[in-house]
């Protein structure tokens, strides 16, 4: 089948920075709901209180959206018989994306809890744990700070075994069922590693690790391995598109309502809901597929925004509390959240996110430290996708 042009491209790739921005969106949504409903003495929940529950599932489509993007070099490698990626470059890429927004929101939350002397504030002899993403190791600094930050230990824990795997990648070549077969590998290790977390009861420090959300980085890598170089035909994308979303509902359903032992929801845990946004990041990626409002402003714009905005939701529902500027009710609590939290994304972006990004992307790439492997028919097919890659990474800069 033919290959998409570049335009094609960048469309389907602002299309996951929808994906990205309505996940955002909805955790900043959930966290506000929850201190609502703590106000109100967690009374029954309505229908509405169920549906924005679920809307917990935005943290494995992050996980799934990373495993897509932050992999895609390597499977394009592998896909299309070239030498491997830089990893001196990956490194520095990962690092620009993370590291200086990260840092700076760290530093600014220290400060902030220590003048609201909130009860989740650290010492500052414990600075070095967060700054070095080791905070889910420790009990004593699990869950302080900034709670949603968890998810970037795992997600630099996935950063650095990404070019192991990719290495693997390579070594299994071309043909695509092997590239499938490695990511569906990943996926049934992490499916075992939860199953053994839930039957072995295991600590805190360990079911907030990669190890117990390995399936949905493998869920995305399997969605690149998928699509690459390829068109998915609009029969083959929508019953991807439909049945990811199935998947999803179905997760979420079954969790909410909970059907059936405690104990096989905690077997099983997330991991149809995670399958499911691989399916849909494959159908929107790979084919001619479109979910318009996805690719639109203000979905796009809230994608590029969306670090910033995960780092400093949280200490802005602090200040308001702390403040007592905190609006009684939902709908309101939730727009003053948005809007302070994403002017301060805003200036994060704009300011130091955005600069820094674009500092390491006009590095010179190093010299090629051996000579190319040969070009095969898969490369020919899938270059025309290089040029869109680059400009949407440049541009954007997105992880």
């Amino acid at each position: 089948m033919p290959s998409s042009t570049p335009d094609t491209d960048r469309n389907r790739l602002r299309a996951l920075d929808g994906l990205r921005g309505a996940a955002c969106a909805a955790i900043i949504l959930i966290h506000v709901w929850m201190f609502d409903r703590g106000d109100a003495g967690d009374g029954p929940k309505s229908v509405l209180d169920y549906l924005i529950g679920e809307l917990r599932l935005a943290v494995p489509l992050f996980f799934a959206l990373s495993g897509f993007l932050v992999f895609r070099p390597f499977v394009a490698a592998a896909l299309e018989g070239r030498r491997r990626p830089s990893v001196r470059r990956y490194a520095l890429k990962r690092a620009a994306r993370i590291l200086p927004a990260y840092w700076a929101a760290v530093l600014g939350v220290f400060a902030l809890l220590a003048v609201l002397d909130h009860e989740r504030q650290i010492a500052a002899s414990q600075l070095p744990v967060f700054l070095a993403f080791a905070q889910n190791q420790f009990e004593a600094t699990l869950g302080r700070l900034d709670p949603p930050m968890w998810t970037l230990c795992v997600e630099v824990t996935f950063y650095l075994l990404v070019p192991v795997v990719g290495l693997a990648a390579l070594r299994l070549g071309t043909p695509r069922g092997r590239q499938l077969a490695l990511c569906g590998g990943l996926a049934a290790l992490g499916a075992a590693l939860v199953a053994a977390a839930a039957m072995g009861d295991w600590p805190r420090t360990t079911t907030t690790s990669l190890l117990t959300n390995l399936t949905s980085f493998a869920a995305g890598m399997g969605a690149v391995a998928l699509v690459h170089g390829r068109e998915l035909r609009r029969g083959t994308a929508w019953a991807l598109l439909l049945g990811g979303v199935a998947l999803v509902v179905a997760d979420g359903t079954w969790h909410a309502l909970a059907i059936g032992p405690l104990q096989w929801r905690e077997i099983v845990a997330d991991q149809p809901a995670a399958l499911g946004f691989g399916l849909v990041i494959a159908a929107l990626a790979g084919s001619a597929v479109r979910v318009a409002p996805l690719e639109r402003r203000p979905l796009t714009t809230l994608g590029i925004l969306s670090y910033g905005a995960y780092l400093w939701h949280f200490p802005v529902i602090y200040a308001l509390r702390s403040w007592d500027a905190w609006p009684q009710r939902l709908v309101p609590a939730s727009a003053a959240v948005y809007a302070l939290t994403f002017a301060i994304a805003w200036i994060s972006w704009r300011a130091l996110e955005q600069p820094v990004i674009r500092w390491a992307h006009r590095r010179p790439a190093p010299a090629p430290a051996d000579t190319p492997r040969p070009r095969t028919a898969a490369a020919g097919r899938g270059g025309s996708r290089r040029p869109a890659e680059a400009a949407w990474a440049a541009g954007r800069g997105r992880i």
